[in-house]
C-alpha cells in the first residue's frame, strides 16, 4: 500500500490519497479515453468524483509531464495532455493499485467531460436577450450544413441557461426526438 502523502482535503471518503495512485489515474484515464484532454478537463474529472482535490491532481500532472509520463500537445487550437508510451505501460502495470470502483468513476466522468466538450464545438447555442424574454437558438451541423435550427422563447436567462446545457449533454437526443415526432414514430 503506498503512503499517505496526498492532502485529504476535499476528497470524499475513499478518494486517493498517495499521489504514486493519483500519477497513475491520470495516466489511466488518459490510456482509457484515447482523447487528448485539458489539464482542466483531467482535473475536473477527478474532482467530481470526489477522488482528489485540485492542488494533488495538478501536482502531479507537473510531475507527469517533468518525467514524460505525460506530453502536452496541440489539439484543436490548445494545448492538450497525452499518455506517452512510458506512462500507458506505467498505467497499465500498475492498474491493479486502483480499486476497479475508482478507475470506472474516473473513466466515466472523463468521458463525459470529453464528449460535452466535443458537444460544445460542433454545436452552437446562441442566448438572445429580448425586451421581456429570451431567444435560444440551438443549431447542429454535420459537415459544414446545418441540420437543424431551433429557436425557442423562454422567460429568463435561468431557463435559457437550462436549456442550453441540456441541449449541449446530448444534441443527438434533440435531433433523434423532433425527427422521431415529426414522422410519427413514438
Amino acid at each position: 500500500m503506498a503512503k499517505f502523502d496526498a492532502f485529504a482535503g476535499g476528497i470524499d471518503y475513499g478518494g486517493l490519497r498517495s499521489m504514486l495512485d493519483i500519477k497513475i489515474l491520470v495516466c489511466y484515464i488518459l490510456n482509457s479515453v484515447k482523447v487528448p484532454m485539458t489539464r482542466a478537463q483531467i482535473s475536473e474529472a477527478m474532482q467530481k468524483t470526489g477522488l482528489v482535490n485540485f492542488f494533488d491532481v495538478n501536482s502531479a500532472i507537473d510531475e507527469l509531464l517533468e518525467n514524460g509520463a505525460i506530453l502536452e500537445k496541440e489539439y484543436v487550437g490548445e494545448p492538450h495532455l497525452v499518455v506517452s508510451q512510458i506512462g500507458a505501460n506505467s498505467a497499465t502495470e500498475l492498474e491493479k493499485n486502483l480499486l476497479p470502483g475508482v478507475r470506472d468513476r474516473a473513466i466515466k466522468t472523463a468521458l463525459n467531460i470529453v464528449s460535452r466538450a466535443r458537444s460544445e464545438r460542433e454545436n452552437k447555442v446562441t442566448i438572445e436577450k429580448l425586451e421581456d424574454s429570451y431567444n435560444v437558438t440551438f443549431e447542429i451541423e454535420s459537415f459544414g450544413q446545418t441540420m437543424l435550427s431551433l429557436t425557442l422563447n423562454v422567460a429568463d436567462v435561468l431557463q435559457a441557461e437550462q436549456l442550453k446545457d441540456g441541449f449541449l449533454d446530448d444534441p443527438g437526443a434533440l435531433y433523434s426526438d423532433i425527427i422521431d415526432r415529426l414522422v410519427g414514430d413514438k
